[in-house]
């Protein structure tokens, strides 16, 4: 179930369709990856509640009404009011935040020393478009919300040099254990959407390498247990983690059979059900 500001989907450098020629020549923002949940918070003028007067809304990914766990976990970031604040005074402002919880990160990457809200990105609503990412990190200066941090601005002339660059940009996150980066160009062009055009590295997604056999398909590596973890995440932030096997099994079996056709790759090597009791003793007894 999509709503109406459901943040675009970010592809795989690798995978960048049409092709990744369409980020040469462009001023683009190579912006941190932080590891947690893609969190929407904005105004709600009577969109889709029967009220008569504005609220706050928090949606979760494909949820217009994010579970209870997640808006909990938003909330009581010290973050959360500061982005409040900021939605009041601009009340066209779309805020897009990575929740981070305290403690280890939902792929094992990172760990957090409190509840983070990492402001990424603001879409304005009278314009249907994002800000830059210089206003945005202004707006969270100001406010002294959490923000992604800016790793660098490049313009690049031939795939030869950003892919140079990106493999430069997967030895550092390698090197301080960050998930990957987010790579953004604000533009008027027919390939972005409301004027953001936009990729990511991940260092947990490994260029996969085909086996080619003389008989038979081709072999993938297995899924990684990171990829599944997160698989497992997105499960909550679209419909939920209940505790019931019945309800929950189904769905984190369809995400991750996404997650291995996306990034090709073959079945997890444990059974799907050990990392549901791993996320469920990591995550949600917290």
């Amino acid at each position: 179930m999509g709503h109406q500001y459901e943040y675009p989907h970010i592809s795989l450098l690798e995978s960048m369709k049409p092709t990744k020629r369409v980020l040469l020549g462009k001023r683009l923002f190579w912006t941190e990856k932080k590891d947690g949940e893609n969190v929407t918070i904005w105004m709600n003028h009577n969109d889709y509640a029967p009220t008569s007067e504005p609220f706050i809304q928090i949606s979760s990914r494909h949820m217009v009404d994010a579970s209870p766990e997640i808006k909990k976990k938003v909330m009581e970031s010290e973050d959360y009011p500061k982005i409040v604040q900021l939605i009041n005074d601009n009340p066209n402002y779309v805020c897009y935040v990575e929740e981070c919880r305290k403690g280890r990160s939902v792929t094992g990457i990172e760990t957090y020393d409190r509840n983070y809200l990492f402001l990424f990105d603001i879409l304005d609503k009278s314009t249907n478009t994002f800000f830059n990412y210089t206003f945005v990190y202004q707006q969270a200066f100001h406010y002294g919300i959490s923000v992604v941090a800016l790793y660098a601005e490049t313009r690049h002339r031939t795939v030869k040099d950003l892919l140079k660059f990106a493999n430069h940009v997967y030895e550092h996150c390698n090197s301080v254990r960050l998930e990957g980066m987010v790579i953004k160009a604000y533009c008027d062009s027919e390939f972005g959407e409301h004027g953001l055009l936009m990729t990511k590295v991940k260092i947990d997604v490994p260029k996969p390498k085909k086996i080619k056999i003389v008989e038979g398909e081709p072999i993938y590596p297995a899924c990684p247990d990171s990829e599944i973890m997160g698989a497992i995440s997105k499960v909550e932030a679209d419909h939920g983690i209940t505790g019931d096997p019945s309800h929950d099994m189904p769905l984190i079996a369809e995400y991750v059979k996404q997650a291995c056709k996306e990034h090709l790759y073959s079945s997890p090597i444990k059974k799907l059900f050990a990392y549901y009791e791993e996320y469920k003793d990591a995550r949600l007894d917290k």
